[in-house]
């Protein structure tokens, strides 16, 4: 099973002939509602693609909460670890993306309603998880989630896209450090990808890895800087979730004992896949669509 503790949100994404600039009343050209959330999105990445999955969250008792929950159980996803919080309100994001490139722009809430009161998680509902994945939303539970993981075996997979009050102390808990470029150069001051991983690895221990989307991105392994390969979709509609994606199918394939090289080429493919339809989870891909993506892309689609 792969369990996460993190962030599950409502996106309304509106699609847009281009970002705009200055006052005005604009047009989209399409309004799409969906699931969002980098824990609650790659848990479904993970589900789709075979796993049994459990999400740990919070959402406020609105109707936006209840489209959280249902749009996780569509995926078959585990929400006796979401916490409806009374009098809450669930965490929503604005997206906009440009219809010309598949490029998006995120806005919510900076206080996230439903994370403000001390909440504590049923840790108890990490047992037999196999991946724990964790986004650096709810940090105290995070970090005690990881301490108890850690005791208990369970690998920890990182997704942090910024330096959150409370979440430093999270990492040396965690093993597979995976970042995006631009967060990782802000937290070691270095630019370059060898130098950033390293960087990492003497703070923080682990494994780390650093995403730098179409580019692919780079691991540092037993001492040693390797690259994986990017993947690019048939038709680049939407990168929102991508990354998202990744990670849940990483923590996928980690739990079915791929090697990291493997688990970060898959993961990638899974990536851009998910760009092909506008939404986070619309085009997320199962075990067969991937095999047929990598046999197109030219890549060893055999997974036993």
């Amino acid at each position: 099973m792969v369990a996460a503790i993190g962030i599950s949100v409502v996106d309304i994404i509106m699609v847009m002939d281009g970002f705009r600039e200055g006052e005005g009343s604009y047009h989209c050209e399409r309004l799409y509602t969906g699931g969002g959330g980098m824990a609650a999105t790659g848990l479904c990445a993970a589900a789709r693609l075979g796993s049994q999955t459990r999400l740990l969250s919070r959402i406020g008792d609105d109707i936006h909460g209840r489209f959280v929950l249902e749009s996780l159980e569509r995926f078959g996803v585990d929400t006796s670890g979401v916490v409806t919080v009374s009098g809450r309100s669930t965490t929503v994001s604005i997206v906009f993306v440009d219809r010309n490139t598949g490029e998006k722009q995120f806005y919510s809430e900076h206080e996230k309603s439903a994370y403000i009161d001390p909440v504590e998680a049923d840790l108890s509902l990490l047992n037999g998880a196999n991946v724990l994945l964790i986004d650096g939303h709810w940090t105290e539970q995070a970090l005690l989630g990881a301490k108890r993981a850690r005791d208990m075996g369970i690998p920890i997979v990182s997704d942090f896209k910024r330096m959150y009050r409370g979440l430093e102390p999270v990492f040396p808990y965690v093993d597979y450090h995976i970042l995006p470029q631009f967060f990782a150069a802000e937290i070691t001051g270095e630019k370059k990808p060898e130098k950033i991983l390293r960087n990492l690895h003497s703070r923080y221990g682990g494994i780390p890895v650093v995403t730098s989307g179409k580019d692919g991105g780079a691991c540092l392994l037993d001492g040693e800087v390797f690259r994986y390969r990017s993947f690019t979709a048939p038709s680049m509609v939407d990168s929102t979730g991508a990354g998202d994606a990744f990670h849940g199918a990483f923590c996928h394939f980690l739990e079915r004992g791929y090697d990291i090289g493997r688990c970060l080429e898959l993961a990638s493919a899974v990536g851009a896949m998910n760009c092909r339809a506008y939404g986070g989870r619309t085009a997320l891909p199962d075990r067969g669509e991937l095999v047929d993506f990598l046999e197109a892309n030219g890549a060893e689609s055999d997974m036993p």
